[in-house]
């Protein structure tokens, strides 16, 4: 059998000499080295079956086999600090529109300034206006009511330049560098027109390593069919939608990840959302060693799609349901032939109630809003993106929806009930983006109904579900469109973000489109940007590149407290269901709130379906610490009692959530 050298630490007192002659005569040990200068320690050689007979000798305080040892991994150096000057925020407005003599380049998003702690807040007097704040939002002062969004820094520009507040700067040591970020697009938009080459000459692609080379990179899919997956020999790779998300991801002006890998892939030509997962995870899988960080590239994937009327697809009169329940309230019965003006039992339970209009006779009715009873498919291949190492950021869709993820208790737990055959309200479209829904009415006789669950891509813990909030200092509160609720993890910036722009906008004086993006399409990508930055920043400092579920705490531990909730209504005496506006104290909102009609003159499904309530959507804006400041003592509140000095550690307390309802 086979000898170990063991190193042996005798007992104080323990005479050496009698120790190691006491082993004359057992063949399984060999003396080796009797280390004159080290009292106490003895080397010898031991047979592995012999060692717990070393160990037991009652002059033994311990016997360790002498194990290989290795040089301390050496980690990555810290990035060189990346630079952006003379930078103003958001995109400039004045009373002619956009102005587009400056070049593109010269803004950065808001994001920038309202993500980081970086900016310097602009003067708050310009042009008779006092007391603005950054982003966009209402000038209660209007004389008419309107809202007047201001596109620069909250603020009327100067009338003689068209800017004002130039020489901000940004700056991070981390910028995603060697992450992949690929935006998984619905169907390409062939009708956008002819973006061959766009992708490696809009400047906001550039490589701030290898200026004039493009990080879009072309891919052809394996698996995959079709031009739009297929994209190197066209030459072409994004749409007006694509090349928005890819600038408000990894943009050098408009997103975080300044030095990201950029590439897209889209559901269409036959490619089932499935197969296009499937070929996503084999090109993770398969990547080769990145020569510099001895590592395969990690992956972050956006999932630029939803289902626009599955959240609202079935809707049930508020007078025809029983009762409400969910695992902690119990259940509310409705108090005799009617629930009254008071709807406060379903909002309590984060069920958002809407009007809703008779495609047969024309009455209104207050309704609540069931999505899809069953659960997609999309989940099974999303968490397998998410088991085999990818960064997978979600999305709720623009349809105003309400959701848990499915292993909240209040998936299956929180239902509504009815008794009988009652009136159904069915919803769709015809498939065009912005057309207004068909609404049809039909009897059901299911008894029960879950309002909280979400069919389409969201709705797993396995991936970051993102919200869309205002880019505004002064009324941050969440888009009015956005779907949102506890299965939220953190809110991204939608409306009026600062982007590359599609064939559509205006030329500046550069040469380049530059323009504006919102939607949950808009708030996705600029997490995905954020967490680009984190998983740079945990390779920096480990050596290895972070897990899914990692970047996901990381991005909800350094999430900042911003967004107000806004109640649409006084839901304990709402009004009577009618076509009278119902408007929410909050900013930009160009649709009717709570309200599903069909019809040209009626709502949306993508965008249309408005109302302010967060109804439990955990307030965690995401925020990139730029400063790279150690905020594990400061992202909690400071206790109000108890032990203040020493301070306790983050672990000792748990998170104060700041929760919107």
């Amino acid at each position: 059998m086979a000898k170990f050298k063991t190193t042996v630490l005798l007992k104080d007192g323990t005479d050496e000499a009698s120790f190691i002659s006491s082993f004359d005569s057992v063949s399984e040990v060999d003396l080796i080295n009797r280390l004159p200068n080290s009292p106490t320690l003895v080397i010898l050689n031991v047979e592995e079956s012999y060692l717990d007979t070393i160990k037991s000798n009652s002059s033994v305080e311990s016997a360790d086999i002498d194990e290989p040892v290795h040089s301390p991994v050496t980690y990555p150096s810290k990035p060189s600090k990346y630079t952006l000057s003379g930078k103003s925020i958001g995109g400039v407005w004045n009373s002619s529109g956009y102005n587009s003599s400056l070049p593109g380049t010269k803004w950065i998003s808001y994001q920038h300034y309202l993500d980081t702690d970086l900016m310097v807040a602009p003067e708050r007097t310009v042009n008779g206006f006092t007391g603005n704040n950054v982003g966009n939002h209402y000038y209660d002062s209007d004389p008419d009511g309107k809202r007047d969004q201001m596109r620069f820094l909250g603020t009327e520009p100067s009338a003689s330049t068209g800017q004002f507040g130039d020489d901000q700067d940004y700056s991070s040591f981390y910028t995603g560098k060697h992450v992949d970020i690929v935006a998984l697009e619905a169907a390409l938009v062939t009708s956008d027109g002819d973006y061959t080459n766009y992708h490696a000459t809009h400047p906001d692609y550039d490589d701030p390593d290898n200026s004039g080379t493009s990080r879009c990179i072309l891919m052809d899919w394996s698996g995959l069919s079709g031009t739009a997956n297929n994209q190197i020999a066209t030459n072409k790779m994004v749409d007006d939608h694509s090349l928005h998300t890819l600038s408000a991801a990894g943009g050098i002006h408009c997103g975080f990840a300044k030095k990201a890998k950029l590439r897209t892939a889209f559901i269409s030509e036959g490619n089932t959302t499935a197969e296009c997962f499937d070929a996503l995870k084999s090109w993770h899988n398969s990547k080769s060693t990145n020569g510099t960080t001895g590592l395969k590239d990690p992956t972050v994937i956006i999932l630029e799609w939803h289902n626009p009327t599955f959240a609202k697809e079935n809707c049930i009169k508020v007078e025809d349901i029983d009762s409400v329940t969910d695992p902690d309230g119990g259940t509310t019965n409705r108090p005799g032939a009617g629930w009254g003006s008071d709807l406060t039992p379903f909002t309590s339970r984060f069920i958002i109630p809407f009007q809703l209009k008779d495609p047969i006779d024309g009455s209104w009715h207050w309704v609540i809003p069931f999505p899809r009873q069953t659960q997609a498919s999309y989940h099974v291949s999303i968490e397998q993106c998410w088991d085999a190492g990818i960064v997978v950021i979600n999305g709720p869709g623009n349809a105003g929806g309400v959701f848990v993820t499915d292993t909240d208790s209040r998936w299956s737990g929180t239902y509504c009930t009815i008794s009988g055959s009652k009136m159904l309200y069915v919803m769709d479209y015809n498939g065009t983006q912005n057309d207004p829904i068909n609404l049809t009415r039909t009897f059901t006789s299911t008894s029960t109904w879950y309002p909280l669950r979400a069919y389409g891509p969201h709705g797993t813990d396995k991936s970051i579900n993102v919200a869309a909030g205002q880019n505004s200092e002064g009324s941050p509160t969440l888009d009015w469109y956005t779907g949102r609720g506890p299965g939220i993890d953190v809110i991204g910036r939608g409306t009026q973000t600062w982007i590359a722009g599609d064939l559509n906008d205006d030329t500046y004086s550069d040469g380049y489109k530059w323009g504006q993006y919102g939607g949950t399409s808009c708030a996705l990508p600029t997490v995905a940007g954020k967490a680009a930055c984190y998983m740079e920043k945990h390779y920096t400092l480990h050596g290895v590149w972070p897990t899914p579920q990692q970047v996901k705490d990381a991005m909800k531990a350094e999430a900042r407290p911003s967004n107000m909730s806004v109640r649409t209504v006084n839901w304990s005496n709402v009004p009577t269901a009618s076509s009278s506006d119902i408007l929410p104290n909050q900013d930009a909102n160009p649709d009717p709130c709570l309200r599903i009609q069909a019809g040209t003159g009626g709502t949306r499904p993508n965008g249309g379906f408005c109302f302010g309530d967060h109804a439990g959507t955990p307030n965690n804006q995401a925020f990139w610490n730029a400063k790279d400041f150690n905020r594990e003592h400061t992202y909690k509140k400071r206790p109000t009692s108890g032990v203040l000095y020493p301070r306790p550690r983050k672990f000792d307390l748990p998170r104060q959530e700041e929760a919107a309802e």
